[in-house]
């Protein structure tokens, strides 16, 4: 054999050979369903017929992608290799920093990985960054490569293969992971790789992680409890379905409060609209539970009421009254607290706050006057009169029923959806000498809130060019 022939025969075709992303995936797919039919796995590292070497200079990703790593040395290629075969790597989620830009305005970008690894990269950043030991100096270790590989295999096909990664990780062949980044957006990236993104601040601490879980899984409650009820110390008639159901939501915060992720994929699932929806639905079955009780209670005394039913004098039915508005205030407050749309909440929480003093209003009688069960009638209307124990006996310096958890509403939601109701109760409210305290309250929120925002939507409004 010549000379010419023997350097011939020692060439590997696959080491140099370059090729588009297309094809390459063309034939891996050509040569995957030959073998495997059914399964979609990264072929193993492309090496030269020669020995096996630890360190080869063509690696084959995760991700399916060729890399060239031939210009580093033996370490560096070895942790390349290790990033992008990295089988045991594993995202928990990502997010955009909301307080560090570069000049440009792009925003750092955070990858959270296992054993509490994080890669950064972009924004302010020359180059990525890991918390791992292994990128103190300035290379990249196996972390960032992987999280480059992955950003990569977004890209279009048209990528020419093997690709060349930089030793700091900043670039593969032409290409910055951090620009794609830029120009794709983390949400839309995370959501090619099935990806965890985090597009809301989590819980400072353990205890509001705890409370912001509850008032999730609060949804499936099998005694269609109230979030705030599980703050309450457990009552003795608590089920033993409810006993189970908090035992298991204390046992999920404590994995949430380890793994944010978690958290995160059942924000996803239990979505603010539909805990929201969820919430509400309870509320408006609560209010009309409660006046039935109240009826019931009239109308066959606290012994001789059907089995199972509830059972509420005008004491505790303006108690539970009370109660419901102040969870409707608290549920608002605190998604008004969490920078979330809340609209619909508002909408929703006006509905029901205007149909309870709608209700009670409409309670302004003794209400054990025709009783025929036997029972002497108390002498005191706030303890015989739900309109009195609610409304009429308001003094100054008290909360006004309903109406500071009305007026903390905007205003918007609540006239335009409920004007006529608001003007028959302010009506009724006249006719039976309220509190002046508590009925100017009342008008200020119908009219002069109303008043305003007319007036700045006015103000928002083009003016008119005189014809």
């Amino acid at each position: 054999m010549s000379a010419e022939q023997l350097q011939f025969s020692e060439l590997s075709l696959e080491e140099t050979m370059v090729t588009t992303r297309a094809a390459t995936k063309a034939a891996r797919t050509s040569r995957h369903s030959q073998q495997h039919p059914d399964q979609d796995q990264p072929l193993p590292s492309i090496e030269p017929s020669t020995p096996i070497s630890p360190t080869p200079s063509l690696v084959i990703s995760t991700k399916n992608l060729q890399y060239n790593v031939s210009a580093f040395d033996s370490d560096l290629r070895r942790q390349a290799r290790r990033g992008l075969e990295g089988k045991d790597i594993r995202m928990k989620y990502c997010a955009a920093s909301d307080d560090e830009e570069s000049p440009d305005g792009s925003r750092t970008k955070y990858f959270y990985l296992d054993d509490d690894i994080t890669v950064a990269m972009g924004g302010k950043l020359r180059r990525p960054k890991c918390t791992c030991s292994a990128n103190e100096k300035g290379f990249a270790c196996k972390h960032i490569y992987w999280v480059g590989d992955q950003i990569v295999s977004t890209v279009p096909d048209d990528v020419t293969e093997p690709l060349h990664p930089s030793p700091d990780g900043s670039r593969i062949e032409d290409i910055k992971p951090a620009e794609v980044l830029d120009d794709k957006g983390l949400a839309n990236i995370a959501n090619d790789l099935k990806w965890v993104y985090r597009d809301e601040d989590l819980p400072e601490d353990d205890e509001d992680m705890r409370d912001a879980v509850i008032n999730m899984l609060s949804v499936f409650e099998p005694q269609e409890a109230l979030p705030g009820e599980f703050k309450c110390p457990e009552s003795p008639l608590t089920s033993e379905r409810s006993k189970k159901y908090q035992e298991f939501a204390d046992l999920f915060t404590q994995y949430t409060t380890k793994d944010a992720s978690l958290y995160l994929r059942v924000r996803k699932i239990i979505d603010p609209s539909f805990e929201t929806r969820v919430f509400f639905e309870k509320i408006d079955s609560r209010i009309a539970l409660t006046f039935i009780a109240l009826d019931e209670y009239i109308a066959k005394g606290p012994t001789n009421a059907s089995p199972g039913a509830l059972r509420f004098d005008v004491s505790s039915c303006a108690k539970k009254l009370t109660s419901l508005v102040k969870a409707i205030d608290e549920f608002y407050q605190l998604q008004a607290d969490d920078d979330t749309d809340t609209s619909d909440v508002a909408v929703r929480a006006a509905a029901a706050l205007v149909t309870i003093l709608d209700r009670v209003t409409d309670r302004n009688v003794n209400a054990y006057e025709d009783i025929t069960w036997g029972m002497e009638a108390p002498s005191n209307p706030v303890e015989s009169n739900l309109y009195v124990a609610l409304i009429g006996a308001h003094t100054d310096g008290e909360s006004p029923f309903v109406l500071d958890a009305l007026g903390a509403l905007p205003q918007e939601n609540v006239y335009r959806n409920h004007w006529e109701t608001l003007q028959n109760i302010e009506h009724k409210l006249a006719e039976s000498e309220t509190p002046p305290q508590y009925i100017n309250t009342l008008r200020n929120i119908i009219y002069e809130n109303r008043k305003r925002a007319a007036s700045e939507v006015r103000e928002g409004e083009p003016k008119r060019v005189s014809q």
